[in-house]
């Protein structure tokens, strides 16, 4: 493949920093990247080159409050933000920024955890321009090891007493002095958290801590808005969901909820991995690029296809 050009970065006047990269000779179509949270646009290079290898498009931008977009408080490196959508006006500014682009009109979304719920709650209201949408270990719902009354209550009350800003108990700022290998809830694969180690050390300026009280009450706040009657059975794209099956950040188990109500969705699971797929060992994450591209690609074939009813899949994609 041809190197790709980068068509645009820029930073938008709301402060969202975005990039669109096309593949020499042209593009297809456009897949628009929605980070997890913690996440920059860095981190998915591999898979920005294995899309632009599929004469794909690729725009990537970091949410408000993390990576290169403005951090929204003095101690910049808190997971923050007041109420998801602002999320949602993130992704319209960039949507309208892929607009103004010389970008193929035809999108998809590959969205990673947090992208991936709001990503679901934006088809929800309004699908264009998106033909389909592949989410990988999708944030439907957030693991608790307290019962939800409780944290909801926790959250709202250290927002509403003045400590939005402030980390929950646990939470601190990035130290690669103590992320370790053993232990850890991204990946099983050495190589890849080396790897993710490193590029968090080239660009220390980009990382994320913890949540902050604001941040988990505004996020539990939306989960709720999604899981509202009819919202979740209005959205007609296209989805297909990744599952990580080690997954100790998100619920496996609303997942599968959101799928059954979902007229176009279906799951495919993979046992053995953790939360991020996409940094997982060889054979997973390249089980999960072809599911991807595939999908993506039987969505540009056949649209009307895809869009007709899907039964969560029962198969398991082995881990290798």
């Amino acid at each position: 493949m041809r190197e790709p050009s980068a068509l645009a970065t820029e930073l938008l006047p709301s402060g969202i920093r975005c990039v669109a990269l096309v593949p020499r000779g042209g593009a297809r179509a456009t897949v628009l990247v929605l980070p997890g949270r913690g996440e920059f646009i860095e981190k998915y290079r591999e898979t920005t080159s294995r899309l632009l290898g599929r004469r794909l498009a690729v725009v990537k931008f970091d949410w408000r409050g993390q990576g290169g977009s403005r951090r929204l408080l003095p101690q910049r490196h808190r997971g923050h933000i007041a109420d998801f959508a602002d999320y949602l006006e993130d992704l319209e500014q960039v949507v309208a920024w892929i607009r103004r682009q010389e970008l193929p009109g035809r999108c998809l979304i590959l969205a990673h955890s947090m992208g991936g719920h709001v990503a679901l709650r934006r088809l929800a209201t309004a699908p264009e321009p998106f033909l389909a949408a592949a989410m990988i270990a999708p944030m439907f719902d957030i693991r608790l090891s307290l019962p939800r009354w409780v944290v909801e209550m926790i959250a709202r009350a250290g927002a509403g007493l003045g400590a939005a800003g402030s980390y929950l108990p646990g939470q601190r700022d990035p130290d690669l002095a103590r992320g370790r290998f053993e232990g850890n809830r991204l990946t099983s694969c050495p190589e890849s958290w080396a790897l993710w180690r490193e590029l968090l050390a080239r660009h220390r300026h980009l990382a994320l801590g913890g949540v902050t009280y604001g941040w988990l009450a505004a996020g539990l706040r939306s989960i709720r808005l999604s899981r509202a009657p009819d919202m979740l059975e209005r959205v007609m794209t296209p989805i297909l969901v990744l599952q990580a099956g080690q997954d100790r950040l998100v619920c496996n188990l609303a997942q599968e909820e959101f799928v059954r109500r979902l007229p176009a969705a279906r799951l495919e699971r993979f046992p053995d991995a953790r939360h991020d797929l996409l940094w997982e060992r060889t054979p997973v994450r390249e089980a999960a690029l072809e599911s991807i591209t595939d999908f993506f690609e039987a969505a540009l074939a056949e649209p009307g296809r895809l869009a007709a009813p899907l039964d969560p899949a029962d198969s398991a994609v082995p881990s290798g």
